[in-house]
Formats: C-alpha cells, structure tokens, sequence
C-alpha cells in the first residue's frame, strides 16, 4: 500500500492498492456514506452510440465486495460527481478498483483503527511463499491477510533406484517455484518436508537473492501447511502476516473457556463491556462485523476497536477463508481473551 497524502482536517486520504491484501484492507475500512474518487468506465451515449468510456467519479458509497484473488474490489454506489456531458450524476455506479489504481478515500472522522491498519499495510515488508515439499508431492502458498492462497499442488512419480527420478521430481519443483517468483513480490521462501527432499530443493534455491529456510513437517499436504503454520519458527518468518497469530489466539480462548476461567468474553454486549472497562488483552472479530452491508453492527463493533486499540490491547480481523472463521462465528463473531476477570 502505497499512501500518497493524508489531509487529516479533510478526511481525506490519497493511496494506491499494490497487492490483494491491500484492496482488502480498503474493503474493510470502506463504510456506507463514505466518499470515493477513482477513475473507472462507464457505458454512455456518444453521438448516438453505446460506448464505454474512462472518466474520474465521485462516489457515495453503498457497499463493497471484495473479490477474493482477482485483484480487484468492487466499490458500489451513487454518483456524486462526474463530467456533465455523460450526464451519469444521481446515478448508481461500480467501481472496479484494480491493483496500482489510485484512490481517494474521505470520511467524516477516520476510526484510529483503520490508520493504524492502513500504516501497517503500508509498511509491511513483502510476502513469503511457503513450499511443502516430499518425494512424491509438494503444495506451494502464499500466505495474504484474508487468508492462504494455494499456487500449486500436485503429486509426481515416486523416485526409482536410480537418481535420475529423484533429480527430476526436485528440478519439477524448483523450476515451478521459480515460475511463480517471476511474479514478484516474494522476498522469503520457507521449504518444509518430512524427509530431506526439502533440503535439496532448498539448496537448489540458494544463490537466488530470496531468503529460504527448511523446517521439518510431518507431509507435504494442506496437513502439514497447517502444521506449518501453527509453529513458533512460522511466526519469524512471517511477522508480518496475523493469520498464525490469530490461530493461536482463538486455540487460548478455546482453552481458557474449558478451564472455565472467567477471562473470555464473546459476543457484542460482553465484548463492549470488557472493552468499555479496559479488560480486553487480545481481541478477534470476523471480518463480517465490519462489512459497509452490516451498518447496524457495524457503529458497536468499531467502537469496541476504538476502545481496545486505545488501551493497549491488540486486534486480528479474522477473514471469511481464514480456519477459525466458522468457529468465531458460532461465537456470535467476536470474543476476546481478558486481562482479569469482570464478573
């Protein structure tokens, strides 16, 4: 993410989407009644014919929809302002926000949650690509904030005695993780395995100008990808990425409402509560609670932000792919881990 200018008397906010997980993070920000510019196309009447035409709009927006490894976000809306000869004002329009296009976000008051998630979008360093990898198999990902993004999966011969199979299965590998490295982007790749084929392909890998690690797993399925993503050495690797942490999280709410410890709050009114009280340690949402379709709970949820935020507490947004989604949900979409008990 790339922040041209922020106005802060003005509300308004000038940036660039370089990565899916940017347009994400505009997606949870937007807010119905929000003000958008971006340049965008339009079907008009030119000289008696239907054309598509490129035009700057003005938009009020209604809703948005991001679609999920398109690269693209759809702004949808009323438009406030365009070129009076297209005559298009007062009208519904979409936005189709693609990668590098620029935007100008305005609000009335900008919530410190959503600054400080778009400074660290801003911020974050680059992606890791992470490679499971064994001799008949192997699974490459990348890790993104609304969740794992599957590039490659597939299985190969099994190695014969002689070594021309082996040889063959690593080049198959290393030569598609290196076709998905064209892409750009990737500054860490981390190889895991049960066995030391991981180990040849890593070294394989080496002298590329990536960083590359090896870590032992049990197979080289989505199996051992959620092993992966669940050790300590994974939350070094990928710091910047709230998916491992987030996981973790929710495992320690789990745990705590077993011991039925008092230091679990879930569901808005006790979540508010806890946060109004300062009470809140760690705190998931499901992203849905901040939808721009989910206006009435949406004033209640971005408080709870405000008030956990303010008070040191720290924040995941869970995604609607993310693992734990599901069980979030059946916890009303929120709950929090405590720093004492209030009842």
């Amino acid at each position: 993410m790339r922040i041209l200018e922020f106005d802060e008397k003005r509300g308004s906010m000038r940036l660039v989407a370089e990565s899916e997980d940017d347009l994400w993070v505009i997606h949870l920000i937007l807010k119905k009644g929000d003000i958008v510019t971006a340049t965008t196309t339009r079907d008009v009447s030119v000289g008696g014919e239907s054309r598509r035409v490129p035009m700057t709009i003005v938009l009020r927006v209604e809703r948005s929809e991001f679609q999920q490894y398109t690269n693209r976000l759809r702004i949808h809306g009323i438009v406030l302002d365009a070129p009076e000869r297209y005559g298009v004002k007062g009208q519904h329009h979409t936005i189709n926000l693609d990668l590098n296009w620029e935007i100008v976000i305005m609000k009335e008051s900008w919530p410190k949650y959503a600054l400080e998630r778009i400074k660290r979008q801003g911020e974050r360093a680059g992606r890791v690509m992470l490679v499971l990898a064994d001799y008949d198999e192997y699974l490459i990902a990348v890790p993104m904030l609304q969740g794992i993004k599957i590039l490659q999966e597939a299985t190969m011969r099994p190695p014969n005695k002689e070594q021309s199979q082996l040889e063959e299965n690593v080049n198959i590998v290393v030569e598609q993780i290196k076709a998905f490295l064209k892409n750009g982007g990737i500054e860490v790749i981390m190889v895991a395995g049960p066995g030391s084929f991981r180990e040849l392909v890593a070294e394989r890998l080496k002298g590329s100008g990536i960083r590359v690690y090896t870590e032992h797993v049990h197979s080289a399925t989505r199996n051992g990808l959620n092993e992966l993503l669940r050790r300590d050495v994974m939350k070094a690797v990928i710091r910047d990425y709230e998916i491992a942490e987030g996981m973790e999280s929710f495992e320690k709410i789990v745990e705590l409402m077993g011991r039925d410890s008092g230091l679990v709050a879930y569901g808005m009114k006790e979540v508010q509560e806890s946060a109004s009280l300062g009470a809140v340690k760690e705190l998931l949402v499901i992203e849905d609670l901040l939808s721009v379709e989910e206006q009435g709970g949406r004033g209640n949820t971005e408080k709870i932000l405000e008030d956990v935020e303010g008070k040191g507490g720290r924040i995941w947004i869970v995604p609607r792919d993310s693992p734990i989604y599901f069980q979030l949900k059946n916890l009303s979409g929120i709950a929090a881990i405590l720093r004492y008990r209030i009842h």
